[in-house]
């Protein structure tokens, strides 16, 4: 379990980690549970991007949620 201050800290390293990932859409933070379990959250384009997240930085969860195309409305 992560609080969200733990997960507002590792999130820049997550993003810095991403930097060249090819089909990472975004990254978020997420509440999984209760008031002090949250997630990392990276949203990516397809399955092949899941491959280079890691699954835990600065012992915060990454969670990785395929979401397809993102585009502006």
């Amino acid at each position: 379990m992560a609080t969200i201050e733990a997960a507002r800290a590792a999130k820049p390293a997550l993003r810095a980690a991403l930097g060249r990932v090819e089909g990472v859409c975004g990254v978020g933070l997420v509440q999984r549970g209760g008031p002090d379990d949250w997630v990392l959250q990276v949203n990516v384009r397809d399955v092949r991007a899941r491959k280079d997240v890691p699954p835990v930085v600065d012992d915060v969860p990454v969670r990785v949620r395929v979401v397809g195309g993102v585009r502006a409305l």
